[in-house]
């Protein structure tokens, strides 16, 4: 009889991946979770024979019935985009003093929260619910970076679950997706390259930049979620391709691409200049986090994929170089 695995946010880039490694598996049942089972995405997806059901994490109600009968749920939340591209209507929002990345960050903090409850009550069913969260950048850091919120908001769910779903807790394993390789299509605030007048390359990064980060192809996250399924429960899994300090990952960039690029250290002001408002300070933060602390914070409850003891195929980063079109960054 075949086992379901419940998917929320299906159609993003972290649930589609789980999507896909599953429907390669025999013996399981797919559930895609969405806010709009008719967009073109959801119904690709129907296509391919996974049930699409609507739900919305700000609903719990709607979560709570998608899930019932999971063996497996994979659950994540998105930051809203509104501390990028914010909207009048997203600044109607705002209580009085309050920044947008702070309304961000209670938004995803409360969607996750939802998730939570909502999962909690298939616990009888359920044999393992991964969440895909970031270290808690404000703790590991000793309140040294206490603004990002992006990450902070995932690893405070887990916080949530501890303490308030000890059963649920009992049968999570978290999974933290190391920096996305790919942001660098998002523009210069997120990813800062910068291209010279004599057509050379420059990566200016917030922090020391002699701290390995772990980058991650994004489209592997499924991966990563069918070896935490191939395990008990418990894990605290940071996913990667590789680790290389900025100044090896430029070195790499360049060798592979052919053109010149060279790695310089940069502030959190300058970097925040790139996109003021809160967004460029936001990702200024998270670099520097990521260099003083490490990207996980130094938790020592962290595993790498090779302590799982099974196999997990990931993407290397020079791989990722060779095959990606690079042309609308450096013309």
């Amino acid at each position: 009889m075949s086992r379901l695995v419940v998917i929320i946010a299906i159609t993003g880039t972290q649930g589609s991946s789980v999507a896909n490694v599953f429907l390669k598996e025999g013996g399981w049942k797919i559930r895609g979770v969405t806010r709009d089972p008719s967009k073109p995405e959801s119904k690709a997806l129907a296509a391919k024979g996974i049930e699409m059901v609507k739900g919305d994490a700000d609903d719990m109600e709607s979560i709570k019935a998608a899930v019932q009968g999971a063996s497996i749920v994979f659950g994540n939340t998105a930051f809203s985009p509104a501390f990028a591209m914010p909207t009048a209507e997203d600044v109607a929002k705002l209580k009085p003093g309050q920044t947008l990345r702070e309304w961000c960050y209670e938004t995803e903090l409360q969607q996750g929260k939802n998730i939570a409850d909502a999962v909690a009550a298939t616990i009888d069913t359920l044999d393992l619910f991964v969440w895909s969260s970031l270290s808690d950048a404000k703790k590991w850091s000793r309140g040294k970076y206490a603004g990002v919120f992006h990450f902070d908001s995932k690893a405070h769910v887990v916080d949530y679950i501890n303490s308030i779903h000890p059963r649920l807790a009992q049968k999570m394993s978290i999974l933290q997706m190391g920096l996305f390789i790919t942001n660098w299509k998002w523009g210069q605030a997120a990813v800062p390259w910068e291209k010279c007048s004599d057509g050379s390359m420059v990566l200016r990064i917030p922090g020391s930049g002699d701290v390995p980060i772990p980058l991650v192809v994004p489209s592997d996250t499924g991966y990563f979620v069918k070896a935490l399924s191939q395990v008990p429960a418990g894990k605290n899994l940071l996913a990667f391709g590789d680790r290389l300090t900025w100044s090896e990952y430029v070195k790499l960039w360049s060798k592979v691409t052919g053109i010149p690029a060279t790695f310089e250290k940069n502030t959190v002001a300058e970097h925040d200049k790139l996109a003021p408002g809160g967004y460029g300070e936001e990702i200024a933060e998270m670099y520097a986090y990521a260099q003083d602390f490490g990207y996980d914070g130094g938790d020592p409850s962290v595993i790498y994929a090779q302590d799982l003891g099974v196999d997990v195929p990931v993407t290397r980063i020079e791989q990722y170089i060779k095959n990606e079109d690079w042309s609308p960054l450096v013309q």
